[in-house]
Formats: C-alpha cells, sequence, structure tokens
C-alpha cells in the first residue's frame, strides 16, 4: 500500500492519505474510468490519441473492447479497464481484442475516428497525421495492449504479463490510485507498474533479446523458413482492396498462416514434404460445405486471370469432406535449396493475395 501525504505549510505538517478502492467511491468502468481516460489518455503515462470505445463491430464476435487508441508510433493501443484486476481475466480479454484489431487497416481506423468524434473522414485522417510522428508507419506493427485499473494485486495478471513481454508482446500495466482529501476531494494517482519507467529502455531491450532467441531456438525444422518469408513477404507492403497483409510467425508447424479475422477462413504457407512444394494458399474451412464450394467458385471463375503470367501451378479444388481451397505451388529440392525459395513463396503469396481478395470479400462480409 502506497501513501501520499499532505502539506499544511503554517504548521510544517505532513497529513498521511490512504488509498482507497474505486468501488468504494462509486465509481464506474464505463460511467467514470472510460470519460477519465478518453478525456484525458496522458494518465495512461504516454500520448494517446483514442480512437473509439466500447467498439463491438468485430467479425462473429459480440464482445465489447473498453477503447482503442493510437500512440505517437502509429500502432494501436487496446486499453482494458477493471476498477480491480484481482479476479478478472482482464490480460485474456485484452489479448483476445489486440487479435481482433491486428487486422485493421488505415481506412477504418480512420472511420472509427471519425464516427466516435462526429466528424467528417478528412478531419479524422487529419488528426491522426498531425498526431502520429512524420517518420513512424501507421499500423505497421501488431497492437499494443495498456491494462488500467485500480488496484493490481492479482499476482496472476501482473505474471502473466511480464511473462509474456517475453516474446516481444507489447503489454503494460497503468494503476489508477485514487485517494480521498477533504471537502469531498479526491486525486487519481496514475502509475506504470509494467514496466517500470526507470528501467523501460533496458527492460525493453531485454525483452526484445529473448524474444528473438526465442525464435532461432525453436527446434521446428520450419522456423528459419517462415521468418525468411515473413520478412520477405512484409517488405512486399502487400495491399488488397484497401487491406493491409503483414506476416507475423507465431507457430512453427509445416503451415503459417496470415490472419484475415474471418472465422476459418485464412491464407496460408504450407510445405508438402511428400509433392516437395511450399504452397501459398487460401483455405475455406467453414464448418458449411456449401459456403466453402461457393467461395471457391469465385476463384474458379477467375482461375485464367488468377493465374496469369504466373510461373508456378495454380489450382482450386475442393478438400477433406467439407474444405476447400486454392493454391500456387512452388517446387524445390531437398536440403538447402527450400530456404532459397522464400522469397518466391513470398512473391507467390503477394499475387495470390492480389488477385483474390477483391474476388472474396464482398462474399466473406455479407
Amino acid at each position: 500500500m502506497e501513501f501520499i501525504y499532505e502539506v499544511d505549510p503554517k504548521e510544517t505538517r505532513l497529513r498521511k492519505i490512504e488509498p482507497v478502492a474505486l468501488s468504494d467511491l462509486g465509481v464506474r468502468e464505463r460511467r467514470d474510468m472510460e470519460q477519465w481516460i478518453v478525456k484525458n489518455p496522458d494518465i495512461l503515462g504516454e500520448p494517446l490519441l483514442v480512437i473509439t470505445a466500447q467498439f463491438g463491430k468485430f467479425d462473429k464476435s459480440a464482445r465489447r473492447l473498453d477503447l482503442l487508441a493510437l500512440d505517437q508510433t502509429g500502432t494501436l493501443v487496446v486499453v482494458e479497464m477493471k476498477l480491480d484486476a484481482r479476479g478478472t481475466h482482464a490480460d485474456l480479454q485484452a489479448i483476445r481484442y489486440a487479435a481482433f484489431c491486428s487486422t485493421a487497416t488505415p481506412e477504418q481506423v480512420i472511420e472509427m475516428l471519425a464516427k466516435f468524434e462526429k466528424v467528417s473522414i478528412e478531419e479524422a485522417k487529419k488528426r491522426i497525421e498531425l498526431f502520429v510522428d512524420e517518420e513512424s508507419e501507421f499500423l505497421r506493427s501488431p497492437p499494443r495492449i495498456i491494462l488500467a485499473a485500480g488496484s493490481f494485486d492479482d499476482q496472476e495478471i501482473t505474471a502473466s504479463v511480464l511473462w509474456l513481454r517475453n516474446f516481444a508482446l507489447d503489454m503494460s500495466c497503468v494503476e489508477l490510485t485514487p485517494y480521498r482529501l477533504g471537502e469531498g476531494k479526491l486525486v487519481l494517482v496514475p502509475k506504470v507498474i509494467i514496466p517500470l519507467p526507470e528501467t523501460k529502455d533496458y527492460q525493453v531491450r531485454v525483452e526484445q533479446k529473448k524474444a528473438s532467441e526465442t525464435r532461432r531456438n525453436q527446434s521446428s525444422p520450419y522456423a528459419e523458413l517462415w521468418q525468411r518469408i515473413a520478412d520477405e513477404f512484409n517488405q512486399l507492403n502487400v495491399v488488397a482492396a484497401g487491406r493491409n497483409f503483414t506476416a507475423t510467425p507465431s507457430a512453427w508447424r509445416n503451415y503459417f498462416q496470415v490472419y484475415l479475422g474471418h472465422s476459418h477462413i485464412h491464407y496460408e504457407w504450407q510445405v508438402s514434404k511428400r509433392a516437395k512444394q511450399i504452397r501459398a494458399c487460401i483455405h475455406f474451412e467453414t464448418s458449411h460445405r456449401q459456403k466453402n464450394l461457393r467461395l471457391l467458385q469465385l476463384l474458379r471463375d477467375k482461375e485464367k486471370e488468377i493465374a496469369r503470367g504466373v510461373a508456378w501451378p495454380f489450382e482450386a479444388a475442393p478438400w477433406g469432406e467439407a474444405w476447400a481451397a486454392a493454391f500456387f505451388s512452388i517446387p524445390y529440392s531437398t536440403g538447402p535449396s527450400v530456404l532459397s525459395k522464400a522469397s518466391d513463396a513470398a512473391h507467390a503469396m503477394q499475387l495470390l493475395i492480389e488477385r483474390t481478395w477483391p474476388l472474396l470479400q464482398p462474399a466473406i462480409n455479407k
């Protein structure tokens, strides 16, 4: 428990003031905490531009995130609020929302801000441009997370946050502690408890090094291949139908997905050892066979246009009992040469996305 002290300059005395719980003050998350942060986002320890509040228009989910903001590097910041973090799943909730927001496009973020502030698209875009550092690239990095609560006495959450930071997940905890003064006045003292401000730069460097070593030390034979493909792909700055596509390796199996935010529909790279191929694929794996086949047919109808001028074979066909897929196949020989195909695999995915996503997006978003 931390105290603050009120100074009486006339009698040179200090009066110790103990913290109180937000819930004991009748504070509510949406009515009070949310408005405090919306009007004064700096209390979270850094300059932030609030994009929207209580946003719930996620694909196939009725959940609502508390606040979505933007930092000065152009990175989205998911803010999850709790009166008291003890016994909650604030960390898990925030991770889920960050995953949802990871596919947001600049146009979608601008539209959110315009609706939230009730301004034009042009005005919202201007506000973002003025706020984000000139040298920063808008939405280039994965979303960050800030957990804000009146108390973080629950070690389960803080331990989880510290552990996740070892894997390059930018997750912070900000404690908002109220103190009751005389005459009905309150003082709110914000404090960043993770990472500690005085050691932030050092801690971030250590965490980044650990994350890098973790990736290098993965025992999977695919780790280096997926990392090379992701690096090559991200340099291509792939955009299709107004949406930016990026790749972040998170698993080390024989496939590596590009998350779309749509249930059971995704782009992915896949290694077929039997066929000695790296495949750049779009998979339709919903539980509705007819929907999968309907989406597949959209690509079959344009198969010649999709494959036009591409050296790699293109296939579009059902697979399994209910699923469907379309893909370019890049052949490889056994041995080190598979790594040399990373650039081809990245370019194949670029072509697949640019030529199929504009066809699929209207049907998927119905």
